[in-house]
């Protein structure tokens, strides 16, 4: 198993946007790729420098190879495209593997 953490930050402001593009756009993509088993966004309680808000996407995946098709398609970066204008730093992509 592939845990898979997409690490940003936001203005606080846009949480209940990122939020919802979360609920109505991404999380229904990311579940209907084939090795995707779960996807969850995770925002910080405590805003940090520069006034930002700490916001990531958890996803478990069966395979890198899982990731990487689905990264891919076009529905992925569609369902990525309103969210990411509210992504106030680069994100930091990084991929686990679940110790069992």
């Amino acid at each position: 198993m592939i845990v898979r953490i997409f690490d940003t930050a936001m203005d606080p402001a846009d949480v209940e946007e990122a939020k919802r593009l979360f609920r109505e756009q991404v999380r229904p993509v990311f579940l209907s790729f084939d090795g995707c088993s779960e996807v969850d966004m995770i925002i910080g309680v405590e805003e940090h420098s520069g006034d930002l808000v700490d916001v990531a996407s958890i996803s478990r995946w069966e395979s890198l190879a899982a990731v990487d098709s689905a990264t891919q398609t076009a529905a992925y970066k569609d369902s990525m495209t309103e969210i990411r204008r509210l992504f106030a730093q680069s994100p930091i992509v990084r991929h686990f593997e679940l110790a069992q």
